[in-house]
């Protein structure tokens, strides 16, 4: 199981997304995936589908964070 969150959340990201957050630094990755960790916790909508379906949430959690970088 992947412990590391950046990781984690580059994993979750569509390929594209994925290629686009790792040309940025560390530091805002780490960032990123510090926020798309929050967004999991937190948005009651994701809640329900995580327990459905959690590539399905960790997925739109991670576009929702880049999103709103880019």
């Amino acid at each position: 199981m992947q412990t590391d969150t950046v990781t984690r959340f580059l994993h979750a990201l569509s390929p594209a997304s994925r290629e686009d957050v790792e040309q940025l630094p560390r530091e805002q990755q780490e960032k990123m995936a510090e926020e798309w960790e929050r967004y999991l916790r937190d948005d009651t909508d994701l809640l329900s589908l995580s327990e459905l379906d959690p590539a399905v949430a960790e997925n739109r959690a991670a576009e929702h964070v880049i999103r709103d970088y880019f």
